[in-house]
């Protein structure tokens, strides 16, 4: 099967299990809140399970993308930059990406900014956000 970034809406039971296996930290309660408020979840699907997630809110034309995170057993392979391209090319009225680190552990952040450097995004005086102008 191909991979395929879709947003999750109203996830399904395997989708809960993925997402937990993606955010250990997140319960399916927090999730369901998350999507009631607005806010939406971008996942990387292949063979019907759930590799990586991001989180984002659109405000206008500016986005925040956040809690981005692909699972350790596919990392290394492309899926993460494709997750990237694909929200910013499925929510094109955002011209202006922010990308928080703030939900990232301090180990994984040095890998996240050479990640964020290639897809173009720069610092910003803001500690642990990223920006991206289309």
């Amino acid at each position: 099967m191909k991979l395929t970034i879709i947003p999750v809406v109203d996830p399904t039971d395997q989708q809960y299990l993925d997402l937990y296996k993606i955010w250990p930290d997140q319960n399916q309660y927090q999730i369901q809140t998350l999507l009631q408020s607005g806010e939406k979840i971008y996942a990387a699907r292949f063979n019907d399970r759930l590799l990586a997630a991001a989180k984002m809110k659109v405000d206008h034309q500016q986005g925040t993308i956040y809690h981005f995170l692909v699972r350790e057993v596919t990392r290394r392979r492309g899926v993460g930059l494709y997750l990237l391209n694909e929200i910013c090319r499925q929510e094109a009225q955002v011209t202006h990406w922010g990308f928080s680190l703030k939900e990232i552990d301090e180990e994984q952040k040095a890998v996240m900014t050479s990640f964020l450097f290639a897809c173009g995004f720069t610092p910003t005086p803001e500690n642990d956000l990223w920006e991206k102008r289309m």
